[in-house]
C-alpha cells in the first residue's frame, strides 16, 4: 500500500497541475485516470498508488516530486508483510495484496529503464511466492490472490520473452491464462493470448500469430487490450503481404484506441504504455513489412516522436527504431539511419539488451560493407 509521507500529496498535486496550466479534465486522460478520481486525490478522499503517482510525475514533468512523497508500507500487524506472507501463505491479507500490487507497478516502470535482465533474479523469487500463494489460497480472498498472481505471471512471461527465453515465457503466459481464467478476468485472458501471439511474431510464425491475436480480440476485454491484439493481428497479415487486411485491422484498432481514451479507468494497469503514438508505430511497422517504405518512415517517425522520454529509452522501442533505420537505408538516407543505429546501440547498453546491441552492430557492418 502507498501512504502519504507528510499529508500534502493532494495539495502538491493541485499546485503542480495549476502550474502546468491543466484542468482536472485535461489531466485525466494523460494519466489514464478520471476527473473524479483525480479530484478525490486532491481533496484527500483517496490515496494515490505508486503507479498513478509515477504517471502524474510524467504528465506534469515534476522530476519525481509526487512519487517521492510516497513510500511503501507493510501491513500494520507485521513490519515485514511480504516476508511474513511468504512464510505463511494462508494468512495473506488485503494489505499484503496492496503491497504486491504496488511492487508490481514499480517493477513495470523499472523495466522500462533498466531492461529485463537485471529484474529476472528477483522476479524468480516473486513468481515462486505468488505461485505458493495461489496453491495455498482457500479463503474468500482467493479470487483476488489469483487475479493478482496472473498479473505477476504475465509480467514474468514478458521479462523472459524480452530476454529471448521463449520456453519460460510461454510457460508463464500459460500460467497467466490459467489464473486469469479462474479469476474471470477477460482483460488478462485476452492479454495472455495476445502475448502468446507475440511469441509467434518473434519467430515469424504468421498463422499462429494471427489466430492467437484474433482469439484475444474476441474476448470481452477493454478497448485498449483489444486494440493491441488487433494491431498485432494486422502485423501477422503484413508478414503474408495481405495489405487489405492490414489497413482494415489497423483502422479498427484506431477506433478502439479512441474508445479507450474516452474511458481510461476501464483499462488495466499493465497497458500503461499504450497510446495513440504506440499505435502509430504499429502502423509504421506494418507498412515496413509490406515494403511501403515511405509510409513506414512517416508513421514510425511520428509515433516515436510522440513517446514519453521514459518510453523512448525503453528496450521495447528498439525494434521500431531498427525498422525505421532499415527503411531509411533502403531509401538512401544512410546518415540518419546510422544515427538511429547508434541510438539503438545506446539503448541496448543502458538496458543490457544484448539482442539490440547485436542487431545494431550487424546493421552498421552491413552498411559499411555495402558502400
Amino acid at each position: 500500500m502507498a501512504v502519504i509521507a507528510d499529508g500534502r500529496f493532494g495539495g502538491e498535486l493541485r499546485r503542480l497541475r495549476v502550474l502546468a496550466g491543466l484542468s482536472l479534465r485535461q489531466l485525466a486522460p494523460l494519466v489514464l485516470s478520471s476527473r473524479g478520481h483525480l479530484h478525490d486525490l486532491e481533496t484527500g478522499r483517496r490515496r494515490p498508488t505508486v503507479d498513478l503517482a509515477a504517471r502524474l510525475d510524467d504528465a506534469l514533468d515534476t522530476g519525481g516530486i509526487l512519487s517521492g512523497m510516497l513510500h511503501p508500507t507493510p501491513a500494520p500487524s507485521d513490519p515485514e508483510s511480504l516476508a511474513y506472507v511468504a512464510q505463511h501463505p494462508r494468512r495473506v491479507d488485503p494489505a499484503a495484496l496492496h503491497t504486491l500490487t504496488d511492487l508490481l507497478a514499480a517493477y513495470r516502470r523499472l523495466e522500462d529503464t533498466l531492461g529485463s535482465a537485471p529484474l529476472l533474479p528477483t522476479m524468480r523469487t516473486q513468481l515462486d511466492m505468488v505461485t505458493t500463494l495461489v496453491s495455498e489460497a482457500t479463503s474468500a480472498l482467493r479470487p483476488n490472490v489469483v487475479d493478482l498472481a496472473a498479473q505477476w505471471a504475465q509480467f514474468g512471461g514478458w521479462l523472459y520473452a524480452a530476454s529471448d527465453r521463449r520456453r519460460l515465457a510461454n510457460r508463464w503466459y500459460g500460467t497467466a491464462l490459467e489464473w486469469g481464467t479462474e479469476a474471470g478476468n477477460p482483460d488478462m485472458i485476452a492479454t495472455a493470448l495476445s502475448m502468446r501471439g507475440h511469441l509467434a511474431w518473434s519467430e515469424r510464425r504468421s498463422h499462429p500469430m494471427i489466430g492467437l491475436s484474433a482469439a484475444a480480440a474476441r474476448q470481452p476485454a477493454s478497448p485498449g487490450i483489444r486494440a493491441i491484439a488487433i494491431q498485432q493481428q494486422a502485423r501477422g497479415h503484413a508478414l503474408l503481404g495481405e495489405a487489405d487486411f492490414v489497413t482494415a485491422l489497423l483502422d479498427q484498432a484506431a477506433e478502439l484506441v479512441a474508445a479507450a481514451r474516452q474511458a481510461p479507468d476501464r483499462e488495466p494497469p499493465w497497458i500503461y504504455f499504450h497510446s495513440t503514438a504506440y499505435l502509430t508505430m504499429q502502423r509504421g511497422l506494418a507498412y515496413r513489412l509490406l515494403g511501403w517504405n515511405a509510409q513506414a518512415i512517416e508513421y514510425l517517425r511520428l509515433g516515436l516522436s510522440g513517446m514519453s522520454p521514459e518510453a523512448a529509452g525503453a528496450a521495447w522501442t528498439g525494434p521500431y527504431l531498427l525498422r525505421l533505420a532499415a527503411a531509411l537505408v533502403d531509401t538512401g538516407e544512410a546518415s540518419e539511419a546510422l544515427s538511429i543505429y547508434q541510438r539503438v546501440h545506446g539503448i541496448g547498453q543502458a538496458t543490457r539488451t544484448l539482442s539490440l546491441i547485436d542487431q545494431a552492430e550487424e546493421a552498421v557492418r552491413a552498411m559499411s560493407a555495402g558502400r
